[in-house]
């Protein structure tokens, strides 16, 4: 008999040999196989509870045919990805790589510190997690560890994608702040910044005025609050510095917090993280696309080479 007509053959008592299992009553389960995956099915609980979540997310957004649309596409890749994890944990089971225990709590814990909050007291959860390190490993093995990014091709990502490497504009600022005290009144506070500001006009130094007179943490080192990118300041401060020279003073500006007299004292024009500093980061980027290809060509030779049957 043909290799693929024994592979149907023995997915088909797999199935029969399930069905018969059943107490009586129960539907049956032919009826809810969704896909058979050598010997392995995929029942239609498994993939409805695959794509839950993101189900209810359509269900929420879309309505009438957009939504069977939507919710067809939903089946389809989660049942592509529920057949591609199978695949490769058939393959992994046949090459002995297993998880730990200890590897997989290191998982949960990396996951909660990344916001995640996985329940290790649920055996399911625990069992996804547990798959999801096997086909990691399976794929750093199969695939990622016979990859190169060579410094030829991560030149070549610099060159060809710059733009991702752009920092933006900044400007270095000073600044002295009569603050807004919780027993004091906007008034008075106004008063001082322009008392202070009149000190400046008859040629005080800005340093000695700040380390007097300004309530910021930066006065006693005369103001200085280094480079700052455009987003990362006070709206009122930006505007009103937005196109002053280095060396320019502001009148007194309001804010929530108080008055604030800032000093231009430098600008930086948008320029491009220099390649040595970002090397090692795109190589890490290229050997990621690649392992995606890889992967794509890989995942395909496997389900040519299986049997997958899809019941839908």
């Amino acid at each position: 008999m043909p290799a693929f007509t024994l592979q149907k053959a023995v997915a088909a008592v797999a199935a029969v040999g399930l069905s018969c299992s059943l107490p009586a009553g129960a539907a049956d389960i032919r009826d809810r196989i969704v896909a058979v995956v050598n010997t392995e099915i995929i029942a239609l609980s498994e993939l409805e509870e695959e794509v839950s979540e993101v189900t209810l997310q359509a269900h929420k957004r879309f309505r009438g045919a957009e939504l069977d649309q939507r919710l067809r596409q939903i089946d389809f890749m989660g049942l592509n990805r529920m057949i591609e994890r199978k695949l490769q944990l058939q393959i992994a089971k046949r090459r002995g790589i297993k998880i730990s225990d200890e590897e997989v709590q290191d998982a949960v814990v990396r996951l909660r510190r990344v916001g995640e909050t996985p329940n290790e007291k649920d055996p399911r959860e625990v069992g996804l997690i547990r798959d999801q390190l096997t086909a990691m490993r399976l794929v750093n093995q199969q695939i990622r560890s016979g990859l190169l990014a060579s410094d030829e091709e991560v030149l070549r990502f610099y060159q060809q994608h710059k733009d991702r490497f752009m920092l933006p504009p900044e400007v270095r600022i000073s600044q002295i702040l009569i603050a807004l005290g919780s027993g004091s009144e906007m008034l008075a506070v106004r008063e001082k910044a322009q008392q202070v500001f009149a000190l400046l006009k008859k040629g005080e130094r800005f340093e000695e005025l700040a380390a007097r007179y300004s309530d910021g943490p930066e006065g006693r080192r005369g103001g200085g609050l280094g480079y700052i990118r455009p987003g990362d300041m006070l709206p009122q401060i930006q505007k009103a510095i937005e196109q002053m020279a280095p060396g320019s003073v502001t009148e007194p500006l309001a804010s929530p917090i108080g008055m604030h007299i800032i000093r231009v004292d430098d600008r930086k024009p948008p320029q491009f993280r220099p390649y040595e500093e970002v090397k090692e980061d795109i190589r890490n980027v290229v050997l990621q696309l690649k392992t995606e290809e890889a992967y794509l060509e890989w995942i395909k030779e496997q389900k040519d080479k299986s049997y997958i049957e899809i019941r839908r």
